[in-house]
Order: structure tokens, then C-alpha cells, then sequence
């Protein structure tokens, strides 16, 4: 899923670069230029989305059961925030991995890799002092690398399990971070960035579907869609620092170079909390129960056959560390 989506941002990144190089506009000012490819690739991706969402929303999506009722006496504008406080109590409560592996994602690039984008544009433009052009180029570079990245992910999830993947991965990206901001030190040395960004693309690739296959693993079946939302706002909480600091440390006329490494403390301090996790065996083990219990209760209310679950688990079969290959290769 992960190798299909890359490419197809990839591809779409590229045909408005192209677009955008070769039409009218780009004799414009730059604000006038960059306001209409900014305007191009909304109105495309607008029109595609709403063609291929409206697809999956009335062909692709499965009917699914309620797992359970409204609490009488109160209505659905409630309930939810009700249950997400009882859900997030109870994984600090009795769930050691997940809850580690959330407060790791405070400090992981989750937040919106749009937000380490910004200052690695920033100070692309700024700094190193590349064209829109050049910046264009680098994006591709690191778009198409996340390709072999999610390769990457799916072989390391399968060989040394998705938790130790997610570790390597965020170890891989500081690394390469921590590279640009110490050798990166001028527009003399810029024709380090390609190298970079083909380094970056390969760890953004490995990073994220690592950290979807360790997700999908450790949480409690039959509340997927409390977790999701759960592990998606603790991504978002401190998403805004990065840039914040970077403006704070630019302002005060500290080298932008510093500022670009804020990246490498934030990831390496999400890959410390990891090690608070345990075992990767462990915390699947432990959620393995409310996998019968939710197939069971799946099956009471939708009348499907619980051994039908049994005969495709059968078929598939799983890997040393627990985790599902189908699984991980999908999310892959």
C-alpha cells in the first residue's frame, strides 16, 4: 500500500513540476508563478480525489456491524469523547508498549512530515541558496526514494520484527539529518542535497510503514478506530515545535545549520522512548486475546463464521516474530 501510494505522489509531484516549466506562467513574477502551480496541483488533486474517494466510498468500503450500543441517557456527541477517555485510560493502564510507543510518537516526524519539510525548504532557500528549480529536483529525488524505502520496511519488519524496523529507521533519518546539517555548509556544497534527499527519501519510505505495521500489531482488536485516532492526535501534539524552535533559533541570528538539526534530537529522543516498549513478542502476546474476542463478537453480529477467520489464518501463516506477513507486506 505504502510502495503504491509513494509512487503515485511521485508521479503526480512530477507531472506538475513539468507542467509548471513549460507553461505561460513561469514568465511571471516567482509569487505569480508559484501561486499558479500552487492553484494547478489543488485543482487536480481536488478532481482525482473526488472521482477515485467517491469510487471507494459507494463500491470498495465493506458493510461492518456496530460493536456496540449508545449508553442510555446519553447521545453520540458525547459517547465518543467519553470512550476515548476511557480508551486512552486504559491503554496507559494495561498496555506498556502502546503507551510508550505514543509518547515516542511526540517527537517522531509523524506530525506531518510536512512540518520537517518546511524547514528543510526553508533552509534549502535560504541557506544553501537553491532555485525553485533545484528544490523541485530534490523533492523528486526523495519522492521516488520512498519507494525502495517501503521495500526496505517490508523485508527489516519481516527479518528483526516492526518495532526494532521503527528504531533503525528513525536511527537511519537522524543520521542522514544530522549529515546535512554538518556538511551542508554553504551554496558550494549544495550537490550534497541530491545525495541527501535520496537518503532522506529511502528512511522517510522505511520510517513510516514500519511505524503503521508495529501499530496495527500492538493495539486491541475490535477498537482500531479509538487507537487510530488516539496514535494520530499524540503524532500531532507537538508537530508545530520543530518549526517553532527553528524560527526562534533563525530570528536570534543562530547558523540556520543548528536549526536543521533540531530534527535529529526530536527523532533520536522518539527512538529512546522505544526502548520503554519491552519486548515486540510481548506486546503482541499481549493483545492477542482481544483478537478472539473481537472476531467472536464480529461474528455474533454479522452472522459470519468465526472458523472462516481460523481456515484464512491457517492459509497465510505468520512469520517467527508474530507478526503477520501478509500483513506487513500489505502495509508495506
Amino acid at each position: 500500500f505504502m510502495i503504491n501510494q509513494y509512487f503515485i505522489q511521485s508521479i503526480f509531484t512530477l507531472i506538475i513540476i513539468v507542467v509548471s516549466s513549460n507553461w505561460k506562467y513561469k514568465e511571471q513574477d516567482i509569487i505569480s508563478s508559484t501561486i499558479a502551480t500552487a492553484r494547478l496541483s489543488a485543482g487536480m488533486a481536488t478532481g482525482i480525489g473526488a472521482i477515485l474517494l467517491t469510487y471507494a466510498w459507494t463500491f470498495l468500503f465493506r458493510k461492518r456491524p456496530k460493536l456496540r450500543e449508545v449508553p442510555e441517557g446519553s447521545n453520540i456527541f458525547t459517547t465518543g469523547f467519553r470512550q476515548i477517555a476511557v480508551t486512552t485510560k486504559l491503554v496507559f493502564k494495561n498496555y506498556r508498549a502502546l503507551r510508550w510507543f505514543m509518547c515516542a510518537l511526540l517527537f517522531s516526524p509523524e506530525a506531518g512530515a510536512g512540518v520537517v519539510l518546511s524547514i528543510a525548504v526553508t533552509f534549502l532557500t535560504f541557506f544553501v541558496r537553491m532555485t525553485v528549480t533545484e528544490i523541485a529536483a530534490v523533492s523528486i529525488v526523495m519522492l521516488f526514494c520512498n519507494v525502495p524505502g517501503a521495500l526496505i520496511s517490508r523485508y527489516m519488519c519481516q527479518k528483526i520484527n516492526p518495532l526494532n524496523s521503527f528504531r533503525c529507521a528513525e536511527i537511519f533519518y537522524a543520521t542522514v539529518n544530522g549529515l546535512i546539517a554538518g556538511t551542508v555548509t554553504g551554496p558550494e556544497r549544495k550537490n550534497l542535497v541530491y545525495l541527501y534527499a535520496a537518503l532522506a527519501g529511502l528512511a522517510f519510505g522505511w520510517m513510516f510503514p514500519s511505524q503503521r505495521t508495529l501499530t496495527v500489531a500492538i493495539i486491541p482488536k475490535g477498537k482500531e478506530t479509538e487507537m487510530m485516532g488516539l496514535i494520530s492526535f499524540f503524532g500531532q501534539i507537538l508537530g508545530w515545535l520543530p518549526a517553532l524552535l527553528f524560527t526562534i533559533m533563525n530570528e536570534n541570528g543562530v547558523d540556520m545549520r543548528w536549526g536543521m538539526s533540531i530534527v535529529t534530537y526530536f527523532l533520536l529522543t522518539s527512538c529512546a522512548l522505544t526502548f520503554l516498549c519491552g519486548s515486540y513478542e510481548d506486546a503482541v502476546a499481549l493483545v492477542a486475546h482481544t483478537s478472539d474476542a473481537y472476531l467472536k463478537e464480529y461474528s455474533r453480529t454479522s452472522g459470519v463464521d468465526n472458523n472462516v477467520f481460523d481456515q484464512e489464518e491457517q492459509n497465510e501463516g505468520t512469520d517467527g516474530s508474530g507478526t503477520n506477513e501478509g500483513a506487513a507486506e500489505d502495509l508495506a
